[in-house]
């Protein structure tokens, strides 16, 4: 633990300081709040503070082997990743339905000052967000599918699910109780507090799709479908081919019907992964 923290500290401070000087340079201080910027600096977060640091920590555990201490050597099947896709369509109403659920929560009047700072935050979020999701060209598409689908998905999952459950399993010698303190780690680093229920159902699917397959290309694909729905859906909005932005994509209101046959199919879906991969029990992190 005490080589992952400081490796991680190394790591944001070298890159915060990095990306800020780079991006100053190449698009200039004035403009470091615009989308190509927002981009750069994603990007070089991403790579640097959680790439890099679950290569460091994997090639320092595993005698330098860190593409099989993070499962990377194991393959997934084509079924599996349809089946990827489906749970990411058929959970969009259930998904909704808790995320809007989330942004109506309330803090208590003693903690309102915490409340406004979160809103903030969350606010200051959604617009950066937005700005990067911005344009309706093929380019900027392909662009963002990199940037905000491609990247994230490996990097958070090399860190949260192969580096953090491998290592959290062998010493705490639960793998139940290691998935759920990644995915907690995992909605909390977003410092989005109105998204973090969510969020934190999806690092738990990542983390168990982790376990049950026994290989980390099963949730890197399962990230990358996640966010590259919003960069399509975002795509089709900006180019006036669908009438639904991306953060109500999805949304079915109070249809409680169709929510709960959201939960089914997910519930469904989610089962058969399990099923058919159960033979490669949690011995494989072991």
């Amino acid at each position: 633990m005490a080589v992952f923290l400081l490796l991680l500290g190394i790591n944001i401070v070298i890159f915060s300081f990095f990306t800020t000087l780079t991006a100053a340079l190449f698009f200039g201080l004035e403009d470091l709040q615009t989308a190509g910027a927002l981009r750069y600096i994603s990007t070089l977060t991403q790579i640097g503070i959680f790439g890099l640091t679950a290569f460091e920590c994997a090639f320092l555990f595993s005698d330098k082997k860190p593409i099989n201490y993070l499962l990377l050597n194991s393959k997934i099947s084509g079924l599996s990743c349809l089946f990827l896709i489906l749970i990411m369509v058929v959970s969009l109403p259930i998904l909704s339905h808790i995320i809007a659920w989330n942004e109506e929560i309330k803090l208590p009047q003693g903690m309102s000052s915490v409340e406004i700072w979160m809103r903030g935050q969350e606010d200051a979020a959604a617009k950066i967000t937005a700005l990067m999701l911005s344009g309706n060209s093929v380019q900027i598409l392909l662009l963002n599918l990199a940037v905000i689908a491609i990247i994230p998905a490996l990097c958070e999952e090399f860190l949260f699910r192969g580096l953090l459950i491998r290592w959290f399993q062998k010493h705490i010698r639960n793998i139940h109780i290691a998935v759920i303190i990644s995915a907690l780690l995992f909605s909390a680093i977003h410092f989005q507090f109105y998204g973090f229920v969510p969020r934190f159902l999806l690092g738990l699917y990542f983390g168990y799709l982790f376990i049950w397959t026994g290989s980390l290309w099963t949730c890197i694909i399962a990230h990358f479908i996640n966010n590259a729905m919003a960069v399509v859906v975002s795509y089709l909005y900006n180019n006036q081919l669908i009438s639904t932005e991306y953060q109500h994509f999805g949304n079915v209101g109070d249809n409680y019907l169709l929510i709960g046959l959201s939960l089914l199919l997910t519930t469904a879906c989610v089962y058969f992964l399990y099923k058919k991969k159960i033979n490669m029990n949690y011995k494989l992190l072991e």
